[in-house]
């Protein structure tokens, strides 16, 4: 009985430990790449196998140029969608373009200083682990 209990515990350990993403340096990388010219501000953790939507919030400041990039597994995406919302939770922009595709980076300048929302969604397509960075521009 003992024995059942602990090779129990370990498979679920092992699971869990599988399920988890590893790809954090080469996302470091990427994200280095793509904010050179910017400062960054915060790199956001999505993991692939977090259910549904993956929401974080941030404060930013009134006529600033903000930009949201997405790397998984160390290369730039543009399998996420990423909606900003304010306060009052109303779209504030989207790197979903008019015909549905979506670009790799999404850039706005912030309208007013607060609190703003940050949306990744998934597509119809899986994604894999990665960072979602924040970086600006003055």
């Amino acid at each position: 009985m003992k024995y059942s209990i602990v090779l129990i515990l370990l498979l679920f350990l092992k699971l869990d430990a599988m399920s988890q993403c590893h790809s954090e340096a080469n996302d470091v990388q990427c994200v280095e790449r793509i904010t050179a010219a910017n400062k960054i501000v915060r790199s956001y953790k999505l993991d692939a196998y977090s259910p549904g939507n993956i929401e974080y919030s941030t404060v930013l400041v009134k006529d600033l140029r903000y930009y949201v990039n997405l790397c998984e597994e160390g290369e730039v995406s543009n399998n996420i969608e990423i909606n900003v919302y304010d306060t009052r939770r109303k779209l504030v922009t989207t790197n979903k373009d008019g015909d549905q595709s979506i670009l790799t980076e999404l850039s706005f300048t912030c309208p007013k200083t607060g609190v703003y929302y940050l949306v990744f969604k998934r597509r119809d397509a899986p994604f894999n682990c990665g960072l979602g960075a924040l970086s600006f521009s003055k």
